[in-house]
């Protein structure tokens, strides 16, 4: 069985939300790669999403 890649499973994932109605934006992209690659926390993660929803 072949392995997924991160691009493979975000871009999966990304499918599925915009199916839904939702859109993800380049930020929102970005956040999601460095929380897979370990770059960030996800409590920190969170909170990026947080603040920039209520600005």
């Amino acid at each position: 069985m072949q392995e997924m890649t991160i691009d493979r499973a975000v871009n999966n994932a990304i499918a599925s939300v915009e199916m839904e109605g939702f859109t993800i934006s380049g930020d929102e992209r970005d956040l999601i790669y460095k929380l897979l690659r370990k770059e960030i926390a996800l409590a920190d993660a969170l909170k990026q999403l947080n603040e920039k929803k209520s600005a």
